[in-house]
């Protein structure tokens, strides 16, 4: 049986963590995925045209706080707006609402400073604006921001087609990036939070990457977010951050391409690495040396036409506690006329050396009541479980729709070539044993997949 635990006397839909009881452990052998497939784009992503800027304005003296207006700055279509580089005890960028088509870019001129305790970027009421630390060649992350026992930075007001790349946080003790939007959603896109973006960002020794909000308290909608991309980000070395992203009432989020590493270590509260409402992808990300499920999807959907989770492509390996990942719904987030449950597929991910304090079982999957979504778990590649060969645990009502995932005792025995690049060798047993999938995707590295016999595991 799985402790039960109740951190906070709050209703489910705002995410703040529970655990349920786990029941006996149940494995459905099928032939084929029984949830229904929506269009979705599992390809790697593409990468932008270019912006051709029409105008180049300089900001900043290198100290001190800067204020970047847009009610008084008078932007222009395709703006570049320069920082000097220097340390700055503030930056704030505010108001510049651009039209679709418009994009404002802010970029660093060297390397752009905010250090130490009290310092701040403040970024409110924002439309069709990046934020970018590629600025100056030969620096990899142009914004860095350190050494603050409180919050990097604080997004607040409405944002909308908003990116903010290539940055780094060190020693931040509070969060790294506060972003609470709650406004009451009332069935139009005025009142959501949508076409975010934070790519390109490292974390070492911080606390939470990105502090979000939303629920949905029995029909109340609030703090709507859709089509948000985390990618590319490297986080390491946060003994007890908890959770590094939390957003409790998600559309369509994307979260790929991140790698975690080393956290956790002081922590035994049931943490969800990601912490995510609602629906979207989680794939392509590597978890190691850690404790927590790598995602907690807690699924839900705004409208009446279910949406789907899909797990795919993930390395998750030597957790201290629990599963690589964890599906749920709750009776509060599922309202008839306004709200909906999701279905998830889980599948062609890699798992190894979970809950080595051996409390209870470690699966690759905990599956909890759905409410109505089904649970398809297939073709993915687990070994050195410490209390047996479990994929995809049923842990409420709930039964998974498991096949064609294999289990071994080591990661030798699994074909692993190594426990770093997670590769096949040329005779492994998950080698081109799959079924085939509905989704052509490549696998981690890139590489494509047999359509008809595509490889077990998160490696082709």
């Amino acid at each position: 049986m799985k402790h039960s635990s109740f951190l906070f006397s709050i209703t489910a839909c705002t995410l703040l963590f529970f655990t349920a009881c786990k029941k006996d452990l149940v494995e459905e052998l099928a032939s084929k995925p029984s949830v229904p497939v929506e269009a979705a784009d599992t390809a790697k992503a593409v990468v932008p045209t270019p912006t051709l800027f029409k105008r180049t304005v300089d900001v900043g003296t290198g100290s001190g706080n800067l204020v970047i207006d847009g009610s008084t700055f008078g932007f222009q279509c395709n703006d570049l707006v320069k920082i000097k580089g220097g340390s700055y005890k503030g930056i704030d960028i505010k108001n510049i609402i651009s039209a679709d088509g418009c994009p404002i870019t802010i970029k660093n001129d060297g390397l752009v400073e905010i250090v130490g305790n009290g310092s701040q970027l403040n970024l409110s009421n924002l439309k069709n604006v990046t934020i970018s630390g590629d600025g100056t060649t030969g620096l990899d992350q142009g914004f860095s921001l350190r050494d603050n026992s409180y919050r990097s930075v604080e997004m607040t007001g409405t944002i909308n087609q908003f990116t903010m790349q290539y940055f780094s946080f060190k020693n931040i003790v509070n969060n790294v990036i506060t972003f609470q939007y709650k406004v009451a959603y009332d069935g139009t896109d005025a009142t959501t939070s949508k076409d975010l973006k934070f790519l390109h960002i490292t974390c070492d020794n911080t606390s939470q990457l990105l502090s979000g909000a939303g629920s949905v308290e029995n029909g109340n909608i609030s703090g709507y977010v859709k089509n948000i991309e985390i990618a590319y980000v490297d986080f390491q070395n946060s003994p007890g951050v908890g959770t590094v992203v939390y957003l409790a009432n998600v559309e369509n989020y994307d979260v790929h391409n991140n790698k975690i590493n080393n956290i956790n270590t002081v922590t035994n509260i049931h943490n969800g690495i990601f912490m995510l409402g609602g629906n979207g992808k989680f794939h392509d990300n590597i978890v190691s040396n850690h404790q927590g499920n790598a995602i907690r999807a807690w699924g839900h959907t705004v409208g009446s036409t279910p949406k789907n989770v899909y797990i795919y492509n993930n390395i998750v390996f030597n957790s201290r506690k629990y599963s690589a990942f964890e599906l749920q719904s709750f009776e509060s987030c599922i309202v008839k006329g306004k709200t909906t449950y999701v279905n998830a597929i889980v599948f062609n991910n890699t798992a190894g050396n979970l809950n080595t304090s051996n409390d209870w079982q470690g699966n690759l999957v905990d599956v909890y009541n759905m409410l109505g979504g089904k649970a398809d778990v297939y073709n993915n590649l687990t070994y050195q479980f410490q209390k047996g060969n479990t994929v995809a645990g049923q842990e409420a009502s709930t039964v998974p729709n498991s096949y064609n995932n294999l289990y071994y005792n080591t990661s030798g025995d699994a074909g692993l070539v190594n426990t770093t690049t997670f590769k096949l060798t040329s005779n492994s047993p998950a080698k081109n044993k799959g079924v085939a999938s509905p989704f052509s995707i490549s696998d981690y590295y890139g590489s494509a997949r047999s359509a008809a016999t595509p490889s077990i595991g998160a490696v082709e």
